[in-house]
């Protein structure tokens, strides 16, 4: 499986909300482990089929200012 993300990397400031668009091909739908990043709150956005995998939409809210 193929994993793209755009962005590649932001900074992101506690309180700021960032957006990401994931690409994986060969997969069949993008989950959110339940152990993420500390100092993140992810969530999916949004879904739908691309090719032969999906792309996804994710919000990334900062809860600790980090580099990311």
């Amino acid at each position: 499986m193929k994993v793209t993300t755009v962005p590649a990397c932001r900074v992101g400031w506690q309180g700021q909300t960032l957006r990401y668009v994931v690409r994986a091909e060969g997969a069949s739908e993008v989950l959110v482990p339940g152990n993420g990043e500390e100092g993140l709150q992810v969530r999916v956005a949004d879904t739908r089929q691309v090719g032969d995998g999906v792309e996804a939409r994710l919000d990334v809210k900062v809860l600790d200012s980090k580099l990311y």
